[in-house]
């Protein structure tokens, strides 16, 4: 009896080595480690957030004990100096066509500018005690910062909008609980999803507006203090460190599913060319693939070494970085990690775009998208005073302002009715019709789309539409309205 039971023993830990090896091999083919930086001995105790300087082959990293933030550079994978003059740096943002740095010092409670060239201060803004996450809305060029709450003995927290260019602090956002955490923009709606961990619920902050618009509890995960958006499929990635990831529909606020990760996640990424969701907490990186909207697999979990708890991963070069905190057998450090198996990146299209100005155009688009939360996606399109071809002329995403009409919308709208096409890889009607003005005109095209959680069949998002529609052209006097 007794040498059965070692052999079942002997038997039991083969299989578990055998499970073991092919986890990490599993996980290898999904996120391969390749190198490790190592940091200045001088630099020890916790990490926290990474931000890029892409242009410059700059990686920058927040190290809280240290007070300074490091700069890596990514073409030898090396430390190459330190921004020092910050009590407890948390996040970092770079804006690349100004060259500056932004850093959040909680210590301090502000937001402070750096040179990007010389590492010298040039500004600062005053926030509130722990100022900590960020969140950048680069065609707007505004940054939202946390700060308050319970380290400023308060029960709330505060957003605040800081306009880059000018440097300075345009309004504060109440958030009632006393610990936010990060926060994830959607570029073609106005909106912020942000992680209000004390009341373990996501808050939806309206941009156009400046105020909490409705809040979704989190029920199946604690502590939840990461965030990832896949916004093509409407689905937002909410970490909680009690080891979980949970999938919202941003359509409806509901929760979907929640997938396990390792507990203490601090960090999130989704990458759209991958649809892979990146977590990292409790040294661990879990690797999370989306096979749709709607269904989830996860493809592997791979040691980062120590606490790790964030990390960054850069699309653009193919590679994860990782800060590690000192431990007794190894040095501070960054691990850098090739992610494995991903569709090579597609260079972005050179689209040429006109100079447009239609403020009233712009103001409408944002008003209809911020009052009808259920859209997707709002776009103008005409032609502007002098100009010969049509153009986008208003979009929640301003970057789109100004490219060419395309054959296909011209296309859709040349018999003059409601275009309605059902797009199942997104679960949206993509709309398009005439825009119209008061009298009835047609003055150009308007094109949205409408989820599937708000208009059962082609005829309810037909009827939505045009009724959106009606309500705009109540507003245009006339096309040369737009730009005035």
């Amino acid at each position: 009896m007794l040498t059965i039971t070692k052999s079942l023993i002997a038997a039991a830990a083969f299989t578990a080595t055998l499970a073991a090896q092919s986890a990490s091999t599993s996980a290898n083919n999904v996120l391969k480690p390749i190198q490790t930086i190592t940091l200045a001995s001088s630099v020890k105790g916790r990490f926290d957030h990474f931000g890029l300087d892409l242009k410059h082959n700059r990686l920058f990293l927040a190290a809280e004990d240290a007070q300074a933030v490091l700069v890596i550079d990514l073409s030898t994978n090396s430390q190459t100096g330190a921004i020092t003059g910050i009590g407890k740096p948390h996040a970092i943002a770079y804006r690349e066509d100004t060259g500056r740095i932004y850093v959040t010092d909680g210590e301090a409670g502000s937001l402070k500018i750096f040179d990007g060239a010389s590492f010298k201060p040039v500004g600062s803004i005053t926030l509130q005690k722990d100022a900590d996450s960020i969140g950048y809305d680069i065609n707007a060029q505004r940054l939202y910062v946390v700060s308050g709450g319970k380290d400023a003995g308060q029960s709330y927290s505060l957003l605040s909008v800081i306009d880059t260019t000018a440097n300075k602090k345009l309004q504060d956002i109440r958030i009632e609980g006393e610990t936010a955490e990060a926060m994830a923009l959607d570029v073609y709606r106005p909106r912020i999803y942000l992680n209000n961990r004390s009341a373990n619920r996501v808050d939806v902050i309206d941009r156009w507006q400046n105020k909490v618009i409705a809040s979704w509890p989190v029920t199946l995960g604690k502590d939840n203090v990461a965030i990832a958006l896949d916004e093509p499929h409407q689905r937002l990635f909410v970490g909680c460190r009690s080891g979980h990831v949970v999938i919202f529909d941003t359509n409806t606020g509901k929760e979907l599913q929640a997938l396990p990760i390792a507990k203490g996640v601090d960090d999130m990424t989704f990458d759209a060319g991958s649809k892979r969701v990146y977590a990292i907490g409790g040294g661990m990186i879990d690797v999370l693939q989306e096979v749709d909207g709607d269904h989830f697999q996860a493809l592997g979990s791979v040691p980062a070494g120590g606490q790790a708890k964030t990390g960054r991963l850069i699309p653009e070069i193919n590679r994860y970085f990782a800060a590690v905190p000192q431990a007794s057998d190894a040095p501070t450090s960054v691990k850098v990690f090739e992610p494995q198996n991903v569709p090579a990146l597609k260079a972005a299209a050179v689209e040429e775009k006109a100079q447009v100005h239609a403020p009233l155009a712009l103001k409408l688009d944002m008003q209809t998208l911020s009052s009808h939360p259920d859209l997707r996606k709002l776009g103008l399109h005409t032609t502007p005073p002098g100009g010969n071809d049509s153009v986008i002329i208003a979009n929640g995403n301003t970057s789109r302002l100004g490219v060419k009409t395309s054959a296909g919308d011209f296309e859709a709208v040349k018999d003059g009715k409601t275009y309605c096409a059902r797009k199942t890889d997104g679960s949206f009607y993509n709309m398009k019709m005439p825009l119209q003005d008061a009298s009835g005109r047609a003055i150009g095209i308007l094109v949205m789309e409408i989820p599937f959680t708000s208009a059962a069949d082609d005829a309810a998002a037909i009827k939505m539409a045009e009724g959106i529609r009606s309500d705009l052209a109540r507003q245009i006097p006339d096309r040369g309205a737009l730009f005035r």
